[in-house]
């Protein structure tokens, strides 16, 4: 009996030491010796627990992502690792997999196609950071997700020129949460979506801190039950409308700068009549002054 316990015993220990062995780093460049050229065949050939690190190049295919993995972009600064996605119908990155890490990416969608950056699709404990995304229709996009981080992220379609020969990228909302609660956004730049930069759909107790959102046409939307969401340090600056919600439920909004595009035009409309009544009674005083009259 006591030899069957020792024996149960060191398998347990083994089965411990080769899990944490089997844990590994896997290398992908698309132009220098490494493990892959691709980054979806060093996904699938991946096990739970490994690091994917992706050195700076141009890797061309959407990514699907199913097992708990880091994806970590070992780019420099002055040279991204940029994904380009080949098929319209599917997000650039799917994540289908519990803690999941995205980091430092360039991502670009299709022209024309209504396609999301990153999905992630009913999942929790992933971590999105520090990546550029620039799609047609959503930046990044929640479905039943919970207790996610996303962070540091840009997503800004006005971007899309610097990527593609077409110019501006029509996308609508830059991140999208639908039936997903307990999630946070932190430190992300969300500008000029045509719709809004954060939408809330049936979302409750997310937490929005220190973002910058602008030139959206509503900076945060809050609909269909959103509730005991905590939006506060934010900055919305020359959105349309700054925060929206159908009064449907009760969040914690507080200690954002929000300023409005109309509020700006019309600031600046009158800046402009006052400087032109100015100059005219400057223009009518030397006049005077030539003619040897004073007021």
């Amino acid at each position: 009996m006591r030899f069957k316990i020792s024996f149960v015993v060191f398998l347990l220990v083994l089965l411990m030491i080769s899990g944490s062995v089997a844990a590994k780093e896997i290398t992908v460049d698309d132009d220098v010796a490494a493990d892959f050229i691709s980054i979806q065949d060093a996904v699938n050939s991946s096990k739970s627990g490994d690091a994917i690190v992706v050195y700076s190049g141009s890797y061309v295919g959407n990514l699907y992502i199913d097992k708990e993995i880091k994806l970590i972009s070992k780019a420099s600064e002055y040279d991204a690792a940029f994904v380009y996605a080949t098929n319209p119908d599917d997000p650039v990155i799917h994540i289908n997999a519990n803690n999941v890490t995205v980091c430092g990416f360039a991502l670009l969608g299709i022209e024309e196609f209504e396609q999301a950056g990153i999905f992630l699709d009913e999942v929790s404990g992933n971590i999105i950071e520090n990546n550029n995304v620039v799609t047609l229709k959503y930046g990044i996009c929640m479905l039943n997700s919970s207790n996610n981080t996303i962070a540091g992220n840009t997503i800004n379609p006005d971007n899309y020129k610097f990527y593609s020969s077409y110019g501006h990228n029509p996308a609508d909302i830059g991140i999208k949460f639908y039936l997903s609660d307990n999630n946070i956004l932190s430190n992300n730049v969300v500008n000029s979506n045509n719709d809004m930069g954060i939408s809330f759909q049936i979302s409750s107790n997310n937490t929005l801190d220190n973002n910058h959102i602008s030139k959206n046409g509503v900076g945060i939307d809050l609909v269909s039950f959103s509730q005991g969401n905590i939006i506060t340090n934010n900055s919305l600056s020359d959105n349309l409308k700054g925060i929206d919600s159908d009064d449907t439920a009760v969040n914690n909004i507080y200690n954002n700068e929000i300023t409005f595009r109309e509020q700006k035009e019309e600031r600046s409309f009158n800046i402009s009549i006052s400087l032109i009544m100015l100059s005219a009674v400057f223009v009518l005083f030397i006049i005077r002054k030539m003619r040897g009259m004073v007021f």
